[in-house]
């Protein structure tokens, strides 16, 4: 249910105006057009659920139409930043986390294929509310999935009469069965994220979720014993075990606290976590009263001053170490994967520093590019602060 193409703009038009009655039917009050964003995403959740692919259209140039306005009369930086009308209306729109998000409204949610279960995000993708982009994190580190790093994005279109969960969990049975052996995630991907907590609605979750890592790092004071014992005495061990095993978890929990002292209150290792129902939106995006939306920035570091972290530079030896913080440039030295070799040696700036992930938010290092238009105005072309990526720690070199 993708979009259609726009008529080519007349000269002195511009193409990314929408039309004057769409305009007409908007109010100018910004808590107003938060509110005709919400209804409008309704309207395009009820339109896919019926298949009217014409009604559906409708909404989502409404909603289109809404981030124009409150931009200023322009798309153009309307998702710059996190204080970027685009972005402030997407996370007003937000879903509660845990639940399923209606299409057009952004989420996370539980899907299960099978004995594999995944954390899913769900975001409107390229072109508007019609668009999908999901975002798959493992939950069982020990379980078969499909990537070996533990995530996998995947751009899709609004399919008619099917809810979120439902295309999500189809695509994940289809990329699991393009698999002709189960893929387990690696050893190195794995120790990283079994120290990224889970969002906290995934608390409760039954049975618990599996995060051992695959490397057994033995910390000062404890052995490693494997042994054989006959079962009458094996209880013994198996209590010695646990205890040691809680001691080393707040013994790690303690050293992870220290390395992310400072950088403000934790946040889930997937992006930011929606806030609130489409029902319930009725307040500013930035109230925080009871039951009003509550702001991303309570569940994730600002890009602030105090957001930063010490990293070890492995260019300065064991003993030099290197503090992460927004404005920072950086070289990225290393990749995930080969297929992405030819990003080593960009450089990079960064905006926001997550310590408790070890991962920093950046975008490309080049200037702003501009355009005429047909209309014969000039226009900005590329900003690459549009477009942002995640590096880990140890792929970057800290530049200045």
């Amino acid at each position: 249910m993708a979009k259609k193409r726009k008529t080519p703009a007349q000269p002195g038009q511009d193409w990314n105006a929408p039309a004057a009655e769409l305009l007409a039917e908007l109010p100018t009050d910004r808590d107003e057009l938060l509110a005709a964003a919400v209804a409008t995403v309704v309207e395009i959740d009820a339109a896919i659920m019926r298949g009217d692919g014409a009604a559906a259209e409708a909404a989502s140039d409404r909603y289109e139409a809404v981030i124009w306005k409150m931009n200023g009369g322009t798309h153009v930086g309307s998702m710059a930043d996190h204080d970027a009308p685009g972005q402030v209306i997407e996370r007003h729109c937000a879903a509660v986390p845990g639940d399923v998000p209606l299409w057009g409204q952004r989420g996370q949610f539980l899907v299960v294929d099978g004995d594999m279960r995944a954390l899913v995000e769900y975001e409107a993708g390229y072109g508007g509310p019609l668009g999908a982009h999901f975002q798959f994190h493992v939950i069982d580190l020990d379980r078969p999935f499909i990537s070996e790093t533990g995530y996998r994005s995947h751009f899709d279109t609004a399919q008619g009469c099917m809810t979120v969960d439902e295309v999500a969990r189809g695509i994940l049975a289809a990329q699991r069965a393009e698999k002709k052996r189960p893929v387990m995630v690696e050893a190195s991907y794995r120790d990283r994220l079994a120290d990224a907590p889970l969002p906290a609605w995934l608390a409760g979750l039954e049975p618990p979720a599996r995060r051992e890592p695959a490397t057994v790092l033995v910390p000062p004071g404890f052995v490693l014993v494997d042994v054989v014992l006959p079962s009458h005495r094996a209880f013994i061990a198996r209590r010695w075990a646990a205890e040691a095993a809680t001691k080393i978890k707040a013994a790690r929990a303690a050293g992870l606290n220290a390395k992310g002292k400072g950088a403000g209150t934790e946040r889930d290792p997937a992006s930011p976590e929606p806030t609130m129902t489409c029902s319930t939106v009725k307040a500013d995006d930035a109230a925080s009263a009871g039951g009003g939306p509550v702001s991303p920035e309570a569940t994730m570091p600002s890009s602030g001053a105090e957001s930063c972290s010490i990293a070890r530079n492995d260019d300065g030896g064991p003993a030099d170490l290197v503090e992460f913080k927004p404005g920072q440039r950086c070289e990225i030295v290393s990749v995930h994967h080969p297929v992405f070799n030819r990003y080593i040696g960009k450089r990079i700036i960064i905006v926001k520093v997550h310590p408790d992930t070890r991962q920093v938010w950046a975008h490309d290092d080049r200037p702003i590019t501009y355009k005429t238009n047909r209309a014969g105005r000039r226009v900005v072309d590329s900003d690459p602060r549009c477009i942002q990526s995640i590096y880990g720690f140890d792929q970057l070199r800290l530049i200045t």
